[in-house]
């Protein structure tokens, strides 16, 4: 049980006032936090600060929260100062040693965090994961109907009617895709190299320019004795690869012959793959032949990430191509008859209108690609655009989340169904990234990573590959490391720790 009560300034109980400057607050913009506590609590907190747009750092600049936890007996004493440029906000709690104290506290952060930004609950209540439908497929798990499911969201998290029955609706469209597993895995290859750095982009990418034949060399010979290594332990234990997906970075920016062996070689090894995706996701870097190549080596799925279609939001973020690129590729795309074409945009970019969103969407329902992705800009520390002159251009979140509503009232009324999606840290609003698809068109591969109910292989820089337990639930992850040049250097190395975590999980060998 939590008792909140105002912080106490000058030995006297004042309530806390919420200048009306707070209300105006753009909480797109990521502040810093600190937190004073136990050790195991400090999971917990960074996750509900990141949920509420607030990374743990050392910065001085943006430092928006301090939260501390005292343990005194059987109880906590929780306390948290916000600051956003007025009078410091506080509150403070002292909360029953219970089963509870954990949610007890991440109720009493969401609760503090809406008084002092001046609204009330966010429509997704208390729940602060990154993939909320994983708790859907939780409750169905033990019996749950649809009904019960969406009453258990609304009571126990606190979620709003319709983003409940949002969540039921997506995860009884994926229940197909998650349950009876059995040895069947999903492949990913991860290719961080691009042509260019996005402004809003965070990813460790290469630029392919700077890089030497003999870098490139290399680094295929590494990929493809990692994705023979992968076929090895298939045929081992018995796991079947039904869906690959390969990502980036911008696959597409290799050169030809490096990409096509590497495509020759997923198409040799693992040919049971019912769905093959690759991201060419810059029109500047997927040209006919590569194209042609990657659908000859048997890809049936292809991404065309325009974020955008406004030229002059392009040029700002470093896109290095023109609208018009974006349609040849896409006409290039259907001719060589891949099946299914993917779109991404972002909303919320800098200086992006709800008139340019509306555009986006317009031009999607004439072209009509199967899928498309509809993204919400996360700040990221590493991203060019947190100390750039243009994230004061960033929209305020009501913009943003009139593009993210106009976008789904769009496309649902244009045939498409949501199948997947995963919310964003470090955002204090109430987004998610979406995945929409016409029927009868969903990735496999994106409902089999976000829901983490079976095995997910990965190969390159920065793969993870994530072993489901006996247990059902419990993931224990291998990461390749994401610089190339130390991926190829301890490439055995991580081999070895991933065959033998595979030989304790399917060959049941003791640890």
């Amino acid at each position: 049980m939590a008792t909140a009560k105002p912080a106490r300034r000058n030995g006297k109980k004042k309530r806390p006032k919420k200048p009306k400057l707070r209300k105006k607050r753009n909480k797109m913009a990521l502040q810093t936090y600190t937190y004073d506590g136990p050790e195991r609590f400090h999971s917990l907190v960074g996750q509900v600060m990141a949920s509420l747009g607030y990374v743990g750092g050392r910065e001085v600049r943006d430092v928006g929260a301090a939260v501390t936890v005292r343990e005194e007996g059987a109880h906590l004493h929780v306390r948290c100062t916000f600051q956003d440029g007025g009078a410091p906000w506080s509150s403070e709690a002292r909360l029953v040693g219970t089963d509870r104290e954990r949610a007890s506290l991440k109720d009493c952060l969401i609760h503090w965090h809406n008084r002092f930004c001046g609204h009330g609950p966010s429509p997704w209540g208390t729940l602060i994961g990154v993939r909320p439908t994983k708790l859907v497929h939780h409750l169905f798990d033990q019996g749950f109907t649809a009904d019960q499911a969406e009453r258990a969201l609304q009571t126990s998290y606190c979620v709003a009617p319709a983003v409940a029955r949002d969540l039921v609706a997506m995860a009884r469209l994926q229940r197909p895709y998650v349950t009876d597993r059995g040895r069947k895995v999903a492949l990913y290859v991860g290719i961080p190299y691009c042509p260019s750095h996005c402004l809003y982009c965070s990813f460790p990418s290469r630029l392919i320019g700077r890089e030497g034949e003999a870098e490139l060399t290399a680094f295929r010979d590494a990929v493809l004795a990692d994705l023979d290594d992968l076929a090895d332990l298939c045929r081992t234990y018995d796991l079947e690869v039904t869906s690959l997906y390969v990502g980036g970075g911008t696959p597409t920016c290799l050169p030809l012959p490096v990409l096509e062996a590497m495509m020759t070689r997923l198409a040799r090894n693992f040919p049971e793959a019912c769905e093959w995706t690759v991201e060419a996701g810059r029109p500047d870097t997927a040209t006919p032949d590569m194209l042609a190549m990657l659908r000859q080596a048997g890809v049936d799925r292809i991404s065309v990430n325009p974020q955008t279609l406004q030229q002059h939001l392009l040029d700002a973020l470093g896109r290095r191509h023109r609208v018009e690129d974006i349609y040849t590729m896409y006409e290039n795309c259907r001719k060589l008859g891949f099946s299914v074409i993917n779109m991404d945009f972002i909303a919320g970019l800098p200086g992006q209108t709800v008139a340019d969103m509306q555009e986006n969407m317009e031009i999607v329902c004439k072209l009509h690609p199967e899928n498309v992705t509809i993204h919400t800009l996360a700040l990221k520390k590493r991203a060019p655009l947190f100390h750039h002159e243009l994230r004061a251009a960033i929209p305020p979140a009501e913009e943003t989340g009139h593009m993210v509503r106009l976008c789904q009232s769009i496309l649902t009324a244009g045939g498409y169904v949501p199948y997947y999606m995963y919310r964003q840290k470090y955002m204090a609003a109430s987004f998610a990234n979406i995945g929409y698809a016409l029927p009868g068109s969903v990735s496999a591969y994106n409902i089999e990573m976000m829901e983490e109910r079976q095995s997910v292989l990965a190969a390159g820089p920065g793969g993870a590959t994530k072993f489901l337990c006996r247990d059902g639930h419990t993931l224990e992850k291998v990461y390749m490391l994401k610089d190339v040049d130390a991926y190829v250097q301890a490439l055995a190395e991580r081999i070895a720790q991933r065959r033998r975590l595979c030989a304790i999980i399917y060959g049941k060998e003791d640890v």
